[in-house]
């Protein structure tokens, strides 16, 4: 499980707080799997994502992760959920693509 991005961009930054930054830097984001896409987001907030990332994983281990964005209504862009089998990617954007399940460490690597 791969959570890549590319093409950073800044260009719609207008202010100065920590919430323009957050929003603002944007890039193309893409969850594959064994070189399969399973998310694909030419525009993503992932200075916010990575955030919302690195605040959740000294929790990981008993919370879901579900990415509640300013930039989107729908929470759950970028999820992480445990299942039975293990820790599963997906986006309430493509609920008909998710991971197969992965040991927390993967998570873990994943996001960092």
């Amino acid at each position: 499980m791969q959570l890549t991005y590319d093409r950073l961009r800044a260009d719609e930054l207008r202010g100065s707080t920590q919430a323009d930054y957050l929003v603002s830097l944007d890039a193309h984001l893409q969850m594959v799997e064994n070189g399969a896409v399973i998310f694909d987001e030419p525009a993503f907030p992932v200075v916010e994502l990575a955030r919302s990332l690195v605040s959740w994983l000294p929790r990981a281990e008993s919370d879901d992760f579900e990415f509640d964005s300013m930039s989107f209504e729908e929470r759950g862009t970028v999820f992480i959920r445990r299942t039975a089998l293990g820790w599963t990617f997906g986006s309430v954007l493509e609920p008909d693509a998710t991971s197969r399940p992965v040991e927390l460490a993967d998570v873990v690597r994943c996001c960092r």
